[in-house]
């Protein structure tokens, strides 16, 4: 490759690694913990050979987040690479940002747009600050990884039009699976492959051409439909995620036991499924949902077009009637958006085809299907490299008429996304960063809340927690675990009363969970309530026998009760669950 070719490359590489080379430094935030740091699966690279025996995709089986085969395989890849040092999976999730410009910049030259927009396009993609949460956040790489396998399945099929069309056609629906099983997103590929077509056609061959690419990609498509279906669920309380939530239930009482060194002893196939939806409500009354849609969708417009208030967690932008102002800007947007897209087809293709390629991008997340987060900023990652064919293209639109002015404005742009992105680094260094900073005009889901509630309660904050899990309450009054942090934080306060309500309500709220009688054991039992405490844990025993941190606690009431037989067969159960 002669270094004419080279350089843009290099230009690319260099962007990213000064916008995101102090992620290097950050640790395993949010989802982290629950994905990589608690999960066993991932944790052994020699579950490699599971996911690439044929059985793991006719059987089923419970894996957390099992229906991303590919981003498991990168976690295990990294695992075996790094360790469980933080610093190398972040240069994995660089690397990969760094490839997908790489990608931007060769789709844009194989669309055949004139330089520099493939340039500029690429760069914009890659510093653009909405990216930073699947970039920064290392269990949010299954859209880089998808955007990969998607980016490449499309160069692939745009080469077919030039030469040896039906082999890579075929390549391109193999790179389509890997994207799928990567990240659901990646379903618009056989819409985007019709756009292509229609804003840079290219007459020879197209209808056969089209009719075999969508042949495969439909093939594709119903394999992993097959594949997805039984094994997709919302997360909950998965084995993985409960020995967090247990050392948090125990941080809030000081002279509980603390769950030791013991492993979880769970049965295969366990989850503890969340007990409620912070936004069933929402899907329940159809006017509601429709302009809510129309509300976030354009919400999404405006963080590509301003990059802020940029936060993790946030909610959707809730709309009850289409009467609301907000609304009807954000209709009057969006129509504006798709009439242009059509309007420019034949004008100013490079920019509709960003358009185009927004709105189409976010055909997955538009809740046609109800999404357990129904808004968040990872959605964009895909969507983004339309917003930057779109800035490339008005740039160079611009170059054509004032090429200083055109250098001059794209020169400052991507200097302010540099800035941005860099700044934004630190907002994801530790959960305290995260959670904790950022002002009140973003709204927050439930789950941040009470995220920042538990947070609060570790720097013992305690009152500010309390106002954490209420918000968190106000938005969802059925979150069993925003109860328990709840009680916690009262109990820390020394107002036992309101600690014992709020217990109640958890167990009333989720009395299928074990989780939900430990924490209410561990209260209980910094009370030396331990009778009551005991009973708690044979509940949460009757709901999971194996939960060995349940006969451990049990073990040690026994103790205190003087029932020293009983007390020695408990602890021996939790010894042999614990190996």
């Amino acid at each position: 490759m002669t270094l004419r070719r080279l350089w843009p490359v290099l230009l690319i590489a260099a962007a990213a690694a000064l916008a995101y080379g102090d992620s290097l430094r950050n640790g395993f935030v949010w989802d982290d913990h629950t994905y990589i740091e608690r999960n066993p699966f991932v944790q052994d690279p020699r579950n490699l050979g599971v996911l690439l025996d044929r059985r793991y995709y006719l059987g089923t089986h419970e894996v957390l987040v099992g229906h991303r085969p590919v981003f498991l395989a990168s976690l295990m890849a990294d695992r075996a690479l790094w360790g469980g040092r933080p610093a190398g999976y972040h240069a994995t999730s660089v690397l990969l940002h760094t490839a997908n410009g790489v990608w931007v910049y060769a789709l844009s030259a194989a669309l055949a747009l004139p330089p520099p927009a493939p340039l500029w396009a690429a760069l914009f993609f890659v510093l653009h600050p909405v990216q930073t949460e699947a970039v920064d956040l290392v269990s949010f790489r299954a859209d880089l990884l998808a955007a990969f396998f998607f980016f490449a399945a499309l160069w692939l099929y745009l080469g077919a039009r030039r030469a040896r069309p039906l082999p890579r056609v075929l390549a391109s629906a193999a790179l389509f699976a890997l994207a799928l099983l990567s990240k659901e997103m990646a379903a618009t590929l056989p819409a985007m492959a019709l756009l292509v077509e229609g804003y840079f056609p290219s007459p020879e061959g197209r209808r056969r051409r089209l009719a075999v690419a969508l042949s495969a990609y439909a093939l594709v498509a119903c394999l992993y439909a097959g594949f997805w279906s039984p094994r997709f669920h919302y997360p909950g309380m998965q084995p993985s995620a409960l020995r967090g939530a247990l050392d948090r239930f125990a941080a809030a009482m000081p002279t509980a036991p603390g769950p030791g060194e013991l492993k979880l002893g769970l049965a295969p196939g366990t989850v503890f499924r969340s007990q409620s939806w912070e936004w069933s409500a929402l899907y329940a009354d159809r006017t509601a949902w429709a302009a809510t849609r129309v509300k976030t969708l354009a919400g999404y417009f405006r963080l590509l077009a301003a990059g802020g208030p940029l936060a993790a967690g946030r909610a959707p932008l809730v709309a009850r009637s289409w009467s609301e102002p907000g609304v009807l800007w954000s209709l009057a947007l969006l129509a504006a958006l798709a009439s242009y897209a059509l309007w420019a087809r034949r004008r100013r293709p490079d920019c509709a085809f960003g358009a185009a390629w927004c709105l189409v991008a976010l055909i997955p997340v538009m809740n046609f299907l109800p999404l357990y987060l129904p808004m968040a900023e990872r959605y964009l990652y895909l969507v983004t490299a339309g917003a930057a064919w779109a800035a490339a293209g008005a740039l160079a639109g611009l170059r054509a008429r004032a090429p200083r002015a055109a250098w001059g404005l794209a020169c400052l742009l991507l200097a302010a996304c540099a800035a941005r992105t860099h700044a934004r680094g630190r907002d994801w260094h530790d959960d305290a960063a995260l959670f904790l900073g950022g002002g009140p005009e973003v709204p927050r889901s439930s789950m941040v809340h009470a995220n920042r509630g538990d947070l609060l309660r570790g720097l013992g904050r305690d009152a500010e927690a309390v106002g954490e899990y209420r918000s968190a309450l106000a938005a969802r009054p059925d979150y069993a675990e925003a109860w328990l942090g709840l009680g916690a934080a009262y109990a820390a306060l020394g107002q036992t009363d309101a600690s014992f309500a709020c217990h109640d309500k958890a167990a009333a709220l989720a009395p299928r969970s074990p989780v939900v009688f430990l924490a209410y054991g561990l209260f209980l039992m910094d009370l030396r309530q331990d009778a009551r405490a005991a009973q708690m844990y044979q509940r949460a025993l009757a709901l999971q026998p194996e939960l060995a941190d349940a006969w451990l606690y049990l073990g040690q009431t026994y103790q205190r009760l003087g029932r020293a037989r009983d007390a020695r067969a408990c602890l021996d159960k939790a010894r042999a669950l614990g190996r």
